[in-house]
């Protein structure tokens, strides 16, 4: 079983009233009665091999409690997978801003135009920017081609995927490890300083003080301070005051918390399962293009963004001036009145409404993946 299939469980309307908490706790719960069932163990067995009473399993497969850490190592020996194939993300509010940071952190960054100006039109495409993001999505094309081709099994693949680690470099990504005299270090707690220092550059261009931007924000000037110190992470309703005061949007304000280089690529796994990317050889070059229109435009945008051409983030009428700027106030949400909406109207049914039609050209309904959405599910 994909994560697309149990995502799949739940109806939208029911997903949207859940908390992202609650989300995770789901994707988790049905990833262990996955593993389970893959393994042919009971309840019983896998909590006898994993150290943990049957009753403490019982209640993660129920959503009656979340895991702690050392369960989740120990669950993970059981099933001869990473901990990281059991670290399960919420990206779903925020899927747009969600890519941005994995890509950019991870190297793995939407592909612009060439030098005569012209773009591959049959699909998007996110392509590797380090020896490591290539190398895992050579291997990953491989794995998905053999599936594909009936050469292995779809349970054969998930475990190559639950199995998966390579070794990396942090001299690789400057953005997750920081150098210093004993050579490289995790920035840690990311979330924190991730938030801290984006906090402070928008006060800041904004030319407020922290106790202006808390009058404006409704948030007290004591807690401002304490996230620009690291020290706290605001609440959803804390980031939608703050966004509302710094004109940014909610999801540039929301940081993943990916983790190693390792963990990256199984959240990318993710990404890919449940949004309709696939890894591929495309032009000699080891890449994740789109299947469907979901990602597509947030890559494309993303694309153009890089170029100097900004969609979906104009405030009060005007305009970005920057590409940070752009990612600051982009708007996923906004479909009419672009550039991507004129080029790609057979994706839209009325302006504004978005009909979720695959490309007929170039990834034309596959009956035999009827079940997956038309397509075979990476």
């Amino acid at each position: 079983m994909s994560l697309y299939d149990v995502a799949q469980m739940l109806t939208n309307e029911y997903r949207r009233t859940q908390s992202g908490k609650y989300w995770q706790s789901y994707l988790l719960a049905a990833k262990l009665r996955d593993l389970r069932s893959r393994e042919h163990l009971t309840q019983a067995e896998t909590a006898k091999r994993a150290g943990i009473s049957e009753s403490t399993l019982r209640n993660y497969e129920l959503q009656k409690s979340s895991p702690k850490q050392s369960h989740l190592e120990a669950l993970s020996k059981t099933f001869d997978v990473r901990p990281e194939a059991l670290r399960l993300y919420d990206i779903d509010m925020f899927p747009a801003n969600a890519l941005f940071e994995l890509g950019e952190t991870y190297g793995l960054m939407p592909r612009t135009s060439g030098s005569d100006g012209r773009r591959d039109e049959r699909f998007a495409i996110l392509e590797p920017k380090n020896g490591y993001m290539a190398s895992v999505l050579a291997e990953w094309a491989e794995k998905y081609h053999a599936l594909d081709h009936d050469e292995i099994s779809r349970d054969d693949y998930e475990r190559w995927k639950d199995r998966f680690s390579e070794g990396f470099d942090p001299a690789d990504f400057p953005l997750r490890y920081s150098r210093s005299d004993n050579g490289f270090a995790a920035i840690e707690p990311w979330r924190n300083v991730q938030f801290a220092n984006t906090l402070q550059r928008l006060r800041k261009n904004k030319g407020l003080t922290q106790e202006e931007l808390g009058l404006i924000s409704g948030c007290a000037k004591t807690a401002i301070r304490a996230y620009e110190q690291r020290r706290r992470l605001p609440k959803s309703v804390q980031i939608k005051a703050l966004a509302l005061a710094l004109d940014v949007t909610e999801g540039a304000l929301v940081f993943f918390d990916f983790g190693s280089p390792v963990q990256a690529v199984h959240a990318l796994f993710q990404v890919a399962n449940q949004h309709g990317l696939i890894p591929q050889i495309v032009d000699g070059i080891p890449v994740l293009r789109t299947i469907q229109p979901d990602l597509e435009r947030y890559i494309d945008q993303w694309a153009w963004a890089l170029e100097g051409r900004y969609e979906n983030a104009e405030v009060n009428g005007k305009a970005p001036e920057s590409y940070q700027q752009w990612k600051d106030r982009y708007n996923p949400d906004n479909l009419s009145g672009t550039e991507w909406e004129s080029r790609y109207h057979p994706y839209f049914d009325a302006p504004n409404r978005f009909n979720g039609a695959m490309d007929s050209l170039n990834d034309p309904f596959n009956e035999r993946y009827t079940e997956q959405g038309g397509f075979l599910r990476a």
